[in-house]
């Protein structure tokens, strides 16, 4: 069932030219010129409006961040736009540092309607790169861009290539660990943002992520399963309520702000982070951690928050 959703995984390699100093969590950094840079490349009349714009239906930039549906198929009544068909994942490290020799990695994950735009964004993270990050806009390079298949990371543009080796690497399933005795450790490693009855949850527990992973497997199976039933995913994650129970935690709320140039405002986007041991019918849990680990849980998604490792033997996922 895990295998229904055709994705891409591409690493974006970017060496910075000049000493800059970058926050301690990037996502927001990363993903604000990452939009600027796309729309940039791939708007053909960058004076229109894109509600009004005649070519938007086969717009690139449209694909990724105005993800359109038919009224009838929203997520709710009157809504139009589908989840996000990607999950930007910025460099993790916490170092505040970064400078000549030493790269930042950006992962990013393709479904549905994002599939099959690789070209546009090589050019794209080009772009960012002459645009540049922090208020400085201190510029970078990017030196490579590898696609996750079936052999592992493959090498599929690099600096100075005159083509890409392919345009659409059809990313394999998620491998869950293959040792479990009757637990196993997750950590939250972004801000997970999850509501309930219209508030966020700041003290998670167990059903608390068996909803987070039925909503997003349901969402995304919808929209860019190609034509699936989300409806048995949702219900076998539903049914381990009560069979599944959170042991050991060390999670924590943390606080991450962030300002919109698109709403000229600041937006807090924290979330529950940290690690907690899960117990009891673990081995049915376990295929769909690690399909979280992929394609994240909770909102704000793009922004590369949700993520998820499993603890697997040696060290983390």
């Amino acid at each position: 069932m895990l295998n229904d959703l055709p994705h891409e995984l591409y690493r974006f390699a970017l060496e910075p030219l000049e000493p800059m100093r970058l926050p301690a969590y990037k996502g927001s950094t990363f993903r604000g010129v990452f939009g600027h840079s796309l729309r940039r490349v791939a708007c053909a009349l960058r004076d229109e409006r894109c509600p009004t714009c005649l070519v938007r239906a086969t717009c690139t930039y449209q694909r990724l961040f105005e993800t359109q549906v038919a009224p009838e198929q929203g997520p709710k009544p009157g809504v139009d736009r589908a989840p996000h068909p990607y999950v930007l994942v910025p460099p993790l490290g916490e170092e505040r540092e970064a400078g000549p020799g030493r790269e930042l990695a950006c992962t990013l994950l393709l479904m549905g309607p994002a599939r099959g735009t690789l070209p546009y964004l090589v050019y794209t993270f080009q772009e960012v790169g002459r645009r540049g990050l922090t208020r400085e806009r201190r510029p970078l390079a990017l030196r490579r861009v590898e696609a996750l298949a079936e052999d592992g990371w493959r090498t599929v543009y690099a600096e100075g290539w005159e083509s890409l080796t392919g345009t659409l690497v059809e990313a394999p399933a998620p491998v869950p660990p293959a040792r479990l005795d009757g637990r196993v450790a997750v950590r939250l490693v972004t801000p997970f943002r999850l509501k309930r009855n219209g508030r966020l949850v700041d003290e998670l527990s167990a059903d608390d992520l068996l909803v987070a992973l039925a909503r997003r497997w349901g969402d995304l199976a919808r929209y860019y399963g190609g034509g699936i039933d989300p409806e048995p995913g949702v219900r076998a994650i539903l049914g381990l309520r009560g069979r599944v129970r959170f042991g050991r935690s060390e999670l924590r709320w943390l606080d991450w702000t962030r300002y919109s140039n698109r709403q000229r405002s600041r937006m807090q986007l924290g979330g529950v982070v940290g690690r907690v041991e899960i117990e009891g019918d673990v081995a049915e849990l376990v295929p769909w951690l690690a399909w979280a680990e992929r394609f994240h849980l909770g909102k704000a998604t793009s922004f590369g928050l949700g993520r998820v490792e499993i603890e697997r033997e040696g060290g983390r996922g």
